[in-house]
């Protein structure tokens, strides 16, 4: 797990995290009645915040130390966000230092505070988020001690983290899962952070402090922003008649007009996300940026070039029918025309991968100790052994730069491998190698690695996040962040697939017989559930899945030769021909 960030104080702020890590959120799951699939009730996104506002009452005359402890943790949680009433109930100087941007901190539970002048106040499930509203860590609870002080004959707390304090039910209700969008280091391929944000009215502002808010070290050599240090937004981001204004901070001749422009670029793929904007305008200093047409106001399709899911990607399946390569839209899949798709190519395959263009296939022998590479549509190609003599290699996946990873299995203890223009290299990841893995995938934009680690009966899903210099080398990982504890009733995980560019679909057995789910987790760790792909039930032991990270392409379940569609589930899908395997989309 990460470790958790200093936290930054008002005075002498005292926050005691007492004990260990908890559970992860765990969805809400259905067990079916009729039909082979059930779709949990999972919980939706919408941009439109909660119809019910509250404005909390601020402190009233004669209130003792326990009960302004009370009101301010009550007027925190004003809606639409706002802490202007909770700010009174702090002493002059603590209310002008007091910054609750600088996090988030959330609980299930909020204990009675104690008397006194310093006030005790327990937490439990306690959730951490930075100042971008990027997910820090999860803790089982905590206590939280304020100092209070007399001022004008009154009680006011004198000692308070910086921080918004809330219950996770009222985050979940009035903040929703959004991404900011950074440049990967060679400034080739946009890459999404996961952040949560106010909904209504606050998101595109958010969204735009969130961007400009600077990373934590974490992200050096995995992201890159254009945004220069200390370069601040305006109090707002107005939408007039669709066109999201956004005013920055700054010395307009410091900014050359390449970064400006790329500048350009992360602020439209970040507030595409607000469906209220149909464009963007950006000025700095007073400047106003021009996109390449010359207008001041630059189209959603500005920057479509950095594509997190890759540029060009196809988004046809690709199979192994009786050992050949086929591909083309589900129900219509043909032999390739490469080697790998002849008759008598002479290689056994057991699982391939395609790069993101699909014109060129990687393929696992049926031994899973060799990894070969041809191209999909040349007669004529060549077919190159890139890997030989592994024990137990899983299927390939593809990054954007046409990079090749696998997992060689190696009997428990893993090994990972990266391949460059037929060059192999193994790669250490710390946390990974030479552990218990039984599956691992790669992002498109090659920025995370994702794997399946068992320990004993108990399997779990980590993330690692890759660092490239400006070259596009790889030069470290960080620390693997645990995804996906076991929910109550599973077994073993069967498989893992991206299901959007920040989010996994993670496939479990549950142990009443018969039955699996497929529950969707987001990349970062962040606890709660995911309003696309939720949580679903399936009856039959399900083996595969299906799935692109590109939006509105089909996800499926494969059991054999039965097939069910996760993003449809009142759709009837034929079964596979006999003879088809390793059914798989590009990367």
């Amino acid at each position: 797990m990460k470790r958790r960030p200093s936290m930054p104080v008002t005075r002498v702020a005292r926050l005691a995290v007492l004990v260990a890590v908890a559970a992860l959120l765990a969805g809400c799951v259905r067990m079916p009645t009729s039909g082979p699939v059930v779709e949990s009730e999972g919980t939706g996104s919408s941009q439109d915040a909660p119809g019910i506002s509250f404005d909390p009452r601020p402190p009233q005359a004669g209130q003792a130390t326990a009960e302004i402890v009370e009101g301010f943790f009550e007027a925190m949680k004003a809606t639409p966000v706002s802490v202007s009433v909770a700010r009174q109930f702090l002493s002059r100087e603590a209310a002008e230092a007091w910054v609750p941007e600088q996090q988030i901190i959330t609980y299930a539970e909020l204990g009675d505070p104690t008397a006194g002048t310093s006030v005790r106040v327990s937490l439990t499930d306690v959730n951490t988020y930075d100042a971008r509203g990027a997910w820090q860590r999860t803790r089982g609870g905590g206590t939280l001690s304020l100092g209070l002080v007399k001022e004008d004959g009154e009680w006011r707390i004198d000692e308070v983290p910086d921080a918004l304090i809330v219950p996770d039910s009222w985050f979940d209700d009035w903040y929703e899962r959004a991404s900011l969008y950074y440049f990967d280091p060679t400034t080739e391929i946009m890459v999404p952070q996961p952040v949560f944000v106010p909904r209504g009215d606050q998101f595109a502002s958010s969204l735009v402090r969130g961007l400009l808010t600077r990373s934590s070290a974490q992200m050096q050599d995995v992201t890159r922003s254009y945004f220069p240090p200390g370069t601040q937004a305006g109090l707002s981001v107005p939408i007039t008649s669709g066109v999201a204004q956004v005013s920055l901070s700054g010395d307009p001749d410091s900014v050359d007009e390449l970064t400006a422009q790329r500048m350009l670029a992360q602020l439209v793929w970040t507030l595409r996300q607000e469906p209220r904007i149909g464009a963007v305008q950006l000025s700095i200093g007073g400047r106003t940026i021009v996109g390449p047409s010359g207008s001041p106001q630059v189209s959603l399709q500005f920057g479509s070039g950095y594509d997190p899911n890759g540029v060009p990607a196809t988004t046809d399946l690709f199979a192994l029918d009786e050992g050949r390569v086929v591909t083309g839209p589900m129900g219509e899949l043909a032999p390739t025309l490469g080697p790998l798709g002849q008759d008598d190519s002479g290689y056994d395959l057991r699982s391939i991968g395609a790069s993101l263009s699909g014109v060129r296939v990687a393929g696992v022998t049926a031994t899973g100790s060799d990894l070969v590479v041809a191209p999909a549509e040349s007669p004529t190609g060549e077919v190159t052994t890139v890997i030989a003599g592994a024990v137990d290699l899983t299927a390939p996946h593809w990054d954007y730069r046409d990079r090749i990873w696998v997992l060689d299995r190696n009997d428990g203890r893993a090994r990972v491998f990266q391949v460059v223009d037929g060059e192999t290299e193994e790669m250490p990841v710390p946390g990974l190698t030479g552990r218990r893995l039984t599956e691992m995938i790669v992002s498109r934009d090659g920025s995370r690695l994702v794997a399946v680690v068992r320990a004993g009966k108990t399997d779990r899903v980590v993330s690692v996040r890759v660092r490239h210099d400006a070259g596009g080398a790889v030069v470290g990982f960080t620390e693997p962040q645990v995804l996906s504890e076991p929910t109550e009733g599973t077994a073993r995980i069967r498989d893992i697939a991206w299901r959007s560019p920040t989010t996994v679909s993670v496939l479990r057995d549950i142990i009443t017989e018969g039955l699996s789910q497929v529950r969707t987790v987001s990349v970062d760790g962040a606890p709660g559930e995911i309003s696309t792909g939720g949580t679903t039930t399936l009856r039959g032991r399900i083996r595969t899945l299906v799935s692109s990270p590109v939006d509105l392409v089909e996800a499926y379940a494969v059991a054999g030769r039965d097939v069910f569609a996760l993003t449809r589930p009142e759709r009837s899908v034929p079964d596979l021909p006999p003879g088809l395997t390793s059914l798989t989309y590009v990367g």
